[in-house]
C-alpha cells in the first residue's frame, strides 16, 4: 500500500512539472528600437509555434518560430510605430522610434535623372550644358531683380526697358543652344533610361532600380524618403570599367540628396581600404547631416543612406 501511494505521490508530482514545461514563454531581445536602414529587427524567444503581432493596431500578422526564436521585420516609418506580440495569452510591446526624412522624392528623382543623364553627355555637350546652366542661373537672378526695381523714374525705366529687351535677346540665344544640345540629351537619356528613378514608385520598401550592375531600393512614405540602400556586386568593383559606373552612380545619389559627394566618395575609400585589411564591421561617416552605413557580404556591398 506504501508503495502504491509513494507511485501516486511521484506521479503528481512528475505532472506537475510537465505541466509546467508547457507554460507559454514570450521574451523579446528589445523593447525600443531606433530607426536603423530601411527596416527594423523584432527578435524574440517563444517556445509557442508561432507568435502573432500587430503595428500600429493594423492587421494582425503571424511568424514561426524555430527552435525557439523568431525574427519580425517592420520598415521604418516618419512616425513611431508600436509592434504589439502575442503568443498563446503571453503578451510583449516593443516600440519602434519614427525615421528622420531623408528628402524629398520628387526633388531626389528630379537632381539624380538630369545629373545621371548629364554624366551621359560627351565631355564637349557636358560643358556646354554647365555653361547652359550657369548663363540660365544668371538669367534668372537678373530678371528677379529688374521685376523687384521701384525706381519710377524716366532714366530708371529707360534702363529698365534696355535691359529688358537684352534679357530677352540672352533668353533667345540660350533656348537656340538648347534647342542644338537636345538630339544629345535625347541619346545620353535612352543610354542610361534602366538607371533612372521612377516617376511614380511605391509607397513602402520597394527597388527604384535594379540592373545586373546595381540595385537601388528605397524605404518611402509618399514623396518622403525614409532610407536608401544601394546594392552593387563586389566583383565590379574590380575592375576599374566597371568601377567608374559606380562611382557616378554614388556621386550623383549622394549630392541628390544634400549630402556633398566628394566628401562622401572619399570617406567611402577610406572606410573601404580599413575593410580590406580589418574583419570588423565596416564604420559609418555623415555629410551635411546624412548617415552612409557600409556592409558587406561574399558577393555584394551595401551602402546605407539614412538621416
Amino acid at each position: 500500500m506504501k508503495k502504491i501511494l509513494s507511485l501516486l505521490i511521484a506521479a503528481a508530482f512528475l505532472m506537475i512539472a510537465l505541466s509546467g514545461c508547457g507554460t507559454p514563454t514570450l521574451t523579446v531581445s528589445n523593447h525600443h528600437l531606433n530607426a536603423n536602414a530601411l527596416a527594423v529587427t523584432v527578435k524574440g524567444k517563444s517556445n509557442q509555434n508561432q507568435v502573432h503581432y500587430t503595428v500600429n493596431n493594423g492587421p494582425k500578422k503571424s511568424v514561426k518560430t524555430d527552435s525557439g526564436a523568431f525574427v519580425i521585420s517592420v520598415p521604418t516609418k516618419n512616425y513611431q510605430q508600436t509592434v504589439k506580440l502575442t503568443a498563446d495569452g503571453k503578451h510583449q510591446t516593443v516600440t519602434v522610434a519614427k525615421a528622420k526624412v531623408v528628402a524629398s522624392y520628387q526633388k531626389m528623382r528630379a537632381s539624380y535623372n538630369q545629373a545621371l543623364t548629364g554624366s551621359a553627355l560627351s565631355m564637349k555637350d557636358q560643358k556646354l550644358a554647365a555653361g547652359m546652366a550657369k548663363q540660365a542661373a544668371q538669367l534668372k537672378k537678373q530678371s528677379q531683380a529688374l521685376k523687384s526695381s521701384k525706381d519710377t523714374s524716366v532714366a530708371a525705366m529707360q534702363k529698365k526697358a534696355q535691359q529688358a529687351v537684352a534679357l530677352k535677346q540672352e533668353a533667345a540665344k540660350l533656348k537656340q543652344t538648347q534647342a542644338q544640345l537636345a538630339p544629345a540629351m535625347k541619346r545620353a537619356k535612352a543610354s542610361v533610361e534602366d538607371q533612372l528613378l521612377p516617376k511614380k514608385p511605391q509607397t513602402g520598401i520597394h527597388n527604384l532600380i535594379s540592373t545586373n550592375k546595381m540595385v537601388l531600393r528605397a524605404n518611402l512614405n509618399g514623396d518622403k524618403v525614409l532610407g536608401i540602400a544601394m546594392m552593387v556586386p563586389v566583383s565590379s568593383l574590380k575592375h576599374k570599367s566597371e568601377l567608374k559606373p559606380f562611382i557616378v552612380s554614388f556621386s550623383v545619389l549622394s549630392e541628390s540628396v544634400g549630402a556633398n559627394s566628394q566628401h562622401v566618395l572619399k570617406e567611402f575609400q577610406k572606410q573601404a581600404k580599413a575593410k580590406k585589411s580589418s574583419s570588423t564591421t565596416a564604420p559609418k561617416f555623415h555629410s551635411n547631416g546624412l548617415l552612409f552605413s557600409l556592409g558587406y557580404s561574399t558577393s555584394t556591398l551595401y551602402v546605407f543612406i539614412t538621416k
